[in-house]
Parts: C-alpha cells; sequence; structure tokens
C-alpha cells in the first residue's frame, strides 16, 4: 500500500466504514484516536478515520514539543478531515462502495478544486474552545460524520455518485473544521 511506512499503516486512518451502521458520538472518536497510525488488519477491520483526526494532532503536539517534524501530522490531518466529509469513506466498503468510488473522488478531482468559491459559500464558523479542544472537536468530527455517513446511505439507495453540488455542500463540512483546527494551532 501506498501508505505503509515502517511500523505504521496509514490506509486505516482514511476511513471507518461502520458496517453496524451506527451513530457517530464523540466517545467513538476519541475511542478511535488511540488507534492513530496503528496496523491490526484483524481488529480494527472498519479503519479509525475518526479518531485519526484527533491521533494526527495529538503526534503534532508531540512533535511540536520535541523539536521533530509535528507540520507531517498537521498536514495528514488536514487530509483526513478532507475524507471526513466523503461519504464513502464513512459507510461500509460494500459493493456499491467498491464500484463507485473512484468515481466518487473524480467528481471532487476533475472539477470542484477548481472552484473553491463554491465551497466557500458553504463553510460556517466551528468554534473550539481552548480549554475543552479536544471535546469540542470529537463533537464537531461526529456531528459530520454523521451528515456524510446520512448522504452515503442516500447515494447508495439511489444507486447514484455524488452531484458537485453536494461535493460542495460536503467539502464545505471539511474546510470549515480544517479553519477551526487552524485557529487553534496558529503557524
Amino acid at each position: 500500500s501506498q501508505y505503509v511506512k515502517g511500523d505504521f499503516d496509514y490506509t486505516y486512518n482514511h476511513y471507518f466504514n461502520n458496517n453496524a451502521e451506527i451513530e457517530i458520538t464523540p466517545a467513538l472518536v476519541l475511542a478511535q484516536a488511540e488507534r492513530y497510525n496503528e496496523r491490526n488488519k484483524w481488529l480494527d477491520t472498519e479503519g479509525h478515520l475518526l479518531g485519526a483526526i484527533i491521533g494526527s494532532l495529538r503526534a503534532y503536539d508531540k512533535y511540536r514539543r520535541e523539536g521533530k517534524y509535528p507540520k507531517y501530522h498537521l498536514a495528514y490531518c488536514a487530509h483526513y478531515i478532507g475524507d471526513l466529509s466523503q461519504p464513502l469513506h464513512n459507510i461500509p466498503f460494500d459493493s456499491y462502495n467498491q464500484s463507485l468510488h473512484e468515481a466518487t473522488h473524480g467528481v471532487v478531482d476533475r472539477t470542484i478544486l477548481d472552484e473553491p468559491q463554491k465551497i466557500i459559500q458553504h463553510m460556517y464558523a466551528i468554534t473550539l474552545s481552548a480549554d475543552q479542544f479536544e471535546k469540542d472537536l470529537a463533537r464537531e468530527i461526529a456531528r459530520i460524520a454523521n451528515l456524510t455517513r446520512q448522504l452515503g446511505y442516500t447515494l447508495r439507495r439511489e444507486n447514484r455518485l455524488i452531484t458537485k453540488e453536494e461535493a460542495y455542500v460536503q467539502l464545505g463540512h471539511s474546510a470549515s473544521l480544517l479553519k477551526a483546527v487552524l485557529e487553534h494551532y496558529p503557524q
């Protein structure tokens, strides 16, 4: 895999298959954070995207304190926040997901990124307090994940790709969360 490096397997950080199709809670997000960069295909069959956002920020803080290369983890955090709003990263990897996964990515890759103003139109304020940062972040991750998985179920039920307009809305969620995270970590 392109994400495997040394003792880490980054693939599990990019999705949460949510095979039970359960409601995402902040507690679930925080529980996943402990598995950031772990590779155990037997114990973590669904992935841990939701917790990887927090786990990458914990690593960022740790590496920053140690004088290492912290921005590596911040860059991955930004990627995971983008994955958070991708509906097919938040529902079971069933035959529907497998057949349309790359095409769904293509909707964004081919057109959306050339139209950032349409994403900006869907941004909104997210507040992450300094004294309860992880708790607030877990709440927002859960909120966005639940919106995203509901869209994923709709796409699966209707057996279709995400539309450009739906993608703008989804990327607005991720852009809003990323902005809030970056405001917490001034460069």
